[in-house]
């Protein structure tokens, strides 16, 4: 993490769901990236660095069991937060290093609670 603003990569395959946390996201001070599968999600981890993956966890191409399982993989990811919003509800045991699960429907000041309960600063 580095200086300025806290850079998020939000991971929905729902454009609308996506657009909407995008804006409310960034008037709360935070740098946004999208990815709208993990496919490219992954893609973009790697580019992008990102404090902190918002990632939907059932979506086309590649779910994200698989994102996380990937990005276990690679070099110098282990220090980015993810943070899960579902649909379904959390399972008794979070996979892998998943931060917390989020249940949609999710506010944006839901969202921004959470991501100030992980180690990424939030912007007022």
């Amino acid at each position: 993490m580095g200086g300025g603003k806290p850079k998020l990569l939000l991971v929905e395959d729902n454009a609308d769901v996506r657009r909407l946390y995008a804006i409310g996201l960034n008037q709360r001070g935070f740098e946004v990236k999208l990815a709208a599968n993990g496919a490219e999600a992954v893609d973009r981890v790697l580019s992008e660095r990102p404090d902190c993956i918002l990632l939907d966890w059932m979506m086309p191409l590649m779910g994200g069991r698989e994102v996380v399982e990937r990005l276990d993989l690679q070099d110098g990811t282990g220090e980015i937060e993810i943070i899960v919003i579902s649909g379904q509800p959390a399972p008794p045991t979070l996979p892998g290093r998943v931060r917390s699960w989020l249940t949609k429907p999710i506010t944006v000041d839901e969202l921004v609670t959470e991501i100030g309960r992980a180690r990424v600063p939030a912007i007022k």
